[in-house]
């Protein structure tokens, strides 16, 4: 340590020998308490200025170290002893100075926050409207390359635009150059043809004249007569007029005279209807007639509905499409026979009662019996009951008796002397 301390020492002597201006020293905290003595290295000797001189870590013999320990823990007892016996502070329970300065932080760190969220969220919707744009920008550019490129292909790459067009075009004869153009055609030689037979190459023009004559007769043609027209429109109208009350009445004549003719044959038909319709009455009425007496008639003599015919079978059986019901002494009978069948019945129900009553009886008596029985259990258990709370009564009381003995053998009696030795040391 010694030969560390004068290795030290002869660096800051060089140090102060060459620029004895220039040299700041400081006091640094090494490891194991205490402080160290340190310079600053100037400029321009390999190091930065901001790079204390390089120094070897302090190492101290154990009486040091345990001296700089039994400093270091009085000052701390001394700290604690002011705290402690600072009789608003032991009250109280807390430290309020401590308190204030941690809220305060607090206030400071949730403002700090609270500014960095309102940055963080201008820079975001700054951030946003650039994007924005930018997208509007990027749209807009794409929209214009698209627009260029439509117009392109429209005027460029469209089908008439191709190579082989005019092979697949409609109008390929009639965009065709003609053989010739009249006689001073350049292409003709001396040895062509320079006119067919049967061949009129003024045809074109030729009937475009003659449409034109033709629409300039039928314009001419309505002209005169919407004049003739206004000239005799009076007469004309009049006589129109005239002609057209006249038509009218005719026509109103033939109608009347057409509709007499059509009643009249209409009232014919109608009348010979008539008369029909009566002879179909009269002849259904003597039919009715006719049938209402061969029903009188059947009625009469008719031996099921008259009961006049025997409605039993050789062999003793009724006939069951002739039967009308029975008679007195077959009604008899049967009543006879409903008056048994009801005694019995009633001899029955009467025997049915008497052997319920007695299962009855039994069940009650049984009933009864266990009714007996459970009062006879019930009696055992409430004794039973009566005798445990009994004991239960004597135990807690023998519980009590024992805690109470207890509690005054282990409670201690306090005395000034225990309240004294509290509040003259911190330990």
């Amino acid at each position: 340590m010694a030969m560390a301390q004068e290795s030290m020492d002869e660096t800051m002597d060089m140090a102060a020998t060459q620029e004895p201006e220039q040299t700041e020293i400081v006091q640094l905290k090494v490891h194991g308490g205490g402080g160290l003595t340190a310079t600053m290295v100037p400029e321009g000797l390999g190091l930065d200025s901001h790079v204390l001189d390089g120094t070897v870590r302090a190492r101290l013999s154990p009486e040091e170290r345990l001296a700089r320990e039994v400093a270091r823990r009085r000052q701390l007892e001394l700290e604690r002893r002011q705290r402690i016996f600072n009789s608003k502070r032991r009250l109280i329970g807390i430290d309020k100075q401590v308190i204030d300065a941690q809220v305060a932080e607090q206030q400071l760190r949730k403002e700090e926050q609270k500014r960095l969220d309102i940055a963080e969220d201008r820079a975001m919707l700054a951030l946003d409207k650039q994007l924005k744009l930018q997208e509007a920008a990027k749209k807009q550019t794409i929209f214009e390359l698209e627009k260029d490129c439509r117009e392109f292909s429209s005027q460029q790459l469209s089908k008439e635009k191709s190579d082989t067009f005019d092979l697949n075009d409609p109008l390929r004869l009639r965009k065709e150059a003609q053989m010739r153009y009249g006689d001073a055609d350049p292409r003709c030689g001396a040895a062509s043809m320079l006119k067919f037979g049967g061949e009129d190459l003024m045809k074109a023009e030729r009937k475009r004249q003659q449409q034109k004559q033709q629409v300039m007769f039928i314009e001419q043609q309505q002209f005169e007569k919407e004049m003739l027209i206004e000239e005799n429109s009076d007469k004309k109208y009049i006589q129109e007029t005239a002609e057209m009350i006249a038509l009218r009445n005719e026509m109103e004549t033939n109608e009347q005279n057409l509709r007499k003719e059509l009643q009249q044959s209409q009232q014919a038909v109608n009348l010979d209807h008539a008369a029909g319709r009566a002879r179909q009455q009269q002849e259904l009425k003597e039919q009715e007639s006719l049938l209402d007496a061969a029903e009188l008639y059947h009625h009469g003599h008719d031996p099921f509905l008259n009961e006049c015919k025997d409605n039993t079978n050789p062999n003793g059986r009724v006939r069951r499409a002739e039967y009308k019901g029975a008679t007195k002494e077959e009604r008899m009978q049967g009543l006879r026979i409903l008056r048994q069948q009801a005694a019995e019945q009633n001899m029955q129900k009467y025997n049915e009662k008497v052997e319920d009553f007695r299962f009855q009886n039994l069940q009650e008596a049984a009933r009864r019996q266990l009714i007996l029985q459970e009062r006879d259990k019930a009696r055992n258990r409430r004794a039973m009951a009566e005798a445990m709370a009994k004991e239960n009564l004597q135990l807690k009381a023998e519980k009590v008796q024992q805690t109470k003995a207890m509690n005054e053998l282990y409670t201690n009696k306090f005395s000034d002397d225990f309240f004294a030795q509290f509040g003259t040391t911190t330990r």
